[in-house]
């Protein structure tokens, strides 16, 4: 059955597929649907349990038992994430789960035994008797485990056009849609407006400035912009906004990266291999590598070969060699101590079998993703270790590159990865492993484009369907979207260009007279954009050395999970809500600049031409949430804004300009910070940056406010933050 408001066919919609409909790529015509669609078996899915597995039973797992039990280093080879490997069993017991026998299951005997060599967990607390209870419940009922948390019953009908083209501009360019481009797609009568509206955002220029946030967070770009401390990485952003910017094809981007040419203080990619107050930065850099581009977490294998993942210290430091174009030896602090930890009689948790002191040669540690000739015949220079390791990862001969960039896409558009964590393959569940196939393959087939992969995503009815608002997460058959909050960049970047303040703080530096090395202070400019921002890095916290709006935005930023500091990668930032949201929205100082309206701010220009208080209702939702008011809320808001609307207006009288000398205002600068009078001068500035810009004398102040309590209620509503 054809869900309603369904456009023509798109490629990755053939992949997805609609229930009951056949796709039409690589000889999957010939059955009903691709097995990676199917849903489970009835057997699994309808039989009559008392006990919720997901609800009741994985929870033990996930607190009790996978920290051991899944992943490439499972304890025993015994795998308890999967219904299948806890079947399969391990070296010990075999099979640990008999579906309809607890008590042949061996799982349930050992978290019942009193046997200290015997029991599971062997750490921690002993399984409470209602866990017991529950597992042996579940197993008496046939260990009845569904393929996933949710099955969806149906799928939502296609979005609305104003919310498609809201949630299509927001995961684009990052910010909502302008009046005029909701003018132009409302206008629009043609069949592929949608199609066509998708083209032009992925030409937007502001579509580099969007993911921006996404990959300075996955490479740890993590400039400080005085004096350095750990991990501290040199501005390597410009270079990621240029190749954004000129739609490098993804091969070339990360070949770039791992040449590491260029500056290192000045934006360029060598200030990827900066890892300040690092004993080793190229390793600090290796496992960046391997979790942003083979969706491997080798973070434990740093100090020692990983215990829940299958990586080795020893390919960490290969990775780490290649990087350093030389041999390199593991230091004393990047090593744990067997002696100590056998200490007490006690098996270690973990393995070290690197020794330190070991020398590490450059090569490649991962022969099971690409082998060594091919970077041989590829690389620019084989003679060259790290164009031979920007080869053999971005190799075509390497799927899982080609499928772990395509995965990426697919989670930042659709809220979840087809493998559900990004960075960390190993210890994931990949949904659709044939999707994750063929968009690898188109990847590579493109030159490795990525709006090529967006292009499909974004025309696909998995992509354009309703947002289906009781679910919490995203299902992993992606029968509809669950509500998206916004990232932190979006959140402020979106404040300020649909109400039309102008973004405006102070440069991003603490050394504006250059007076100090490079290595010591950075300056970032002046930011128009939320990802231009950074660490205010005043840790002294003098008065002299703040920077009072840009610390402003960055507590907004802080408060939706953005990282003013990035010592480490990571993917998926803190999404919780939490109570300081819509505090800090509501009544910081941001929220003040953006909701008073001043001469500069673009409400004040709207209200000044608007023909009536209903046409201005309609053309302040239309700007800030991208939709119509309904009927009550058009005649609550209009009726607001209509008292006092007609004498709204004030004509002003000419007022001569000062034409007396002027002087130039103070500046603070590291130079001078000691001195009292930078003190004063900074907190005049502090002050005058919580205070915000005068409102304008043009609007009666009775009725500019009245204006300014619908901006902040518009702004301030939650469908304001979500998509």
């Amino acid at each position: 059955m054809t869900p309603p408001r369904v456009p023509p066919r798109a490629p990755v919609k053939a992949n997805i597929g609609k229930n009951g409909e056949t796709p039409r790529r690589s000889g999957w015509h010939r059955r009903r649907r691709p097995p990676y669609l199917r849903w489970p078996t009835a057997s699994r899915r309808t039989t009559p349990s008392s006990i919720d597995f997901y609800a009741k039973v994985f929870p033990i797992f996930e607190a009790s038992c996978l920290e051991c039990h899944q992943g490439g280093k499972a304890k025993g080879k015994l795998h308890l994430d999967t219904r299948a490997g806890a079947l399969k069993g391990g070296k010990s017991d075999g099979a640990a789960i008999i579906p309809g026998d607890p008590a042949k299951s061996p799982l349930l005997l050992r978290v019942k035994s009193l046997d200290p060599d015997e029991f599971m967990p062997p750490k921690g607390h002993r399984l409470a008797a209602t866990d017991i209870a529950a597992i042996e419940q579940w197993i008496k009922e046939g260990a009845i485990w569904p393929d996933y948390r949710t099955l969806p019953t149906q799928f939502m009908p296609l979005s609305e056009d104003l919310v498609f083209l809201r949630r299509v501009t927001l995961d684009t360019v990052g910010v909502p849609p302008s009046l005029a481009e909701i003018e132009s797609f409302t206008t629009d009568s043609s069949a592929d407006k949608r199609a066509k509206a998708i083209d032009r955002l992925l030409r937007d220029v502001r579509a580099a400035d969007h993911w921006m946030g996404y990959w300075q967070d996955v490479l740890a770009e993590n400039p400080n912009i005085l004096n350095p401390t750990l991990n501290n990485s040199g501005p390597f952003r410009w270079w990621i906004y240029e190749s954004l910017a000129d739609r490098k094809p993804l091969d070339l981007m990360v070949t770039e990266l791992l040449r590491l040419k260029g500056t290192s203080a000045s934006g360029g990619p060598a200030g990827f291999g900066i890892a300040s107050q690092n004993d080793v930065p190229m390793a600090a850099k290796a496992t960046i590598v391997t979790t942003a581009f083979l969706g491997m977490e080798t973070k434990c294998a740093r100090c020692h070969d990983a215990p829940a993942h299958a990586a080795k210290q020893e390919q960490v430091f290969a990775l780490a060699a290649l990087l350093e174009t030389k041999a390199v030896k593991v230091p004393l602090t990047s090593s744990v101590s067997m002696a100590k930890l056998r200490e007490g009689g006690r098996k270690p948790l973990i393995e070290v079998t690197l020794e330190p002191g070991a020398s590490v040669e450059p090569h490649w540690p991962f022969p099971e993703l690409s082998q060594e000739s091919v970077a041989d015949e590829l690389a620019r220079d084989p003679k060259d270790p790290r164009d031979r390791l920007a080869t053999l990862i971005t190799a075509p001969q390497n799927e899982r590159f080609a499928q772990v960039m395509a995965n990426r896409l697919w989670a930042r558009l659709m809220g979840r990865g087809l493998v559900d964590q990004p960075w960390d393959w190993e210890r994931s569940k990949n949904s659709h492993p044939e999707l994750v196939r063929w968009l690898g393959r188109e990847l590579v087939r493109s030159g490795y484009d990525a709006d090529h992969i967006l292009r499909l995503i974004l025309n696909s009815h998995a992509y354009q369907r309703a947002t289906d608002a009781s679910q919490k997460q995203t299902s992993p058959l992606f029968a509809s979207p669950a509500p998206r909050r916004l990232a932190a960049e979006q959140v402020v970047d979106s404040m300020f260009s649909t109400t039309g303040k102008p973004f405006h703080t102070e440069e991003a530096s603490l050394d504006i007279d250059s007076i100090r090395e490079q290595t010591n202070s950075v300056t970032l400019g002046h930011p128009h954009r939320a990802w231009m921002l950074t660490s205010t890095s005043n840790e002294r916290d003098r008065p002299a050395l703040a920077l009072p709006r840009i610390q402003a935005v960055c507590d907004v930023m802080a408060a939706f999970g953005w990282r003013a500091s990035r010592p480490d990668p990571i993917t998926d930032r803190e999404s919780a809500a939490n109570s300081l949201q819509p505090a800090i929205l509501s009544n910081g100082t941001m929220g003040t600049w953006v909701t008073r309206l001043s001469d500069d701010h673009g409400v004040t220009a709207m209200a000044l031409e608007a023909k009536s208080p209903e046409a201005l209702t309609d053309a302040l939702f239309l700007r800030l949430l991208s939709r119509h008011p309904t009927a009550a809320e058009q005649k609550k808001y209009s009726a607001y804004l209509g008292e006092g609307f007609a004498g709204r207006v004030r004509l002003l009288e000419k007022v001569e300009a000062n034409k007396g000398p002027r002087r130039p205002e103070y500046y603070v600068s590291w130079s001078n910070h000691l001195n009292d009078l930078a003190t004063t001068v900074r907190m005049q500035q502090e002050a005058a940056a919580r205070k915000g810009d005068p409102a304008t004398d043009r609007l009666t102040t009775e009725w500019r406010r009245r204006a300014e309590d619908v901006v902040w209620a518009l702004v301030n509503s939650p469908e304001f933050i979500y998509n």
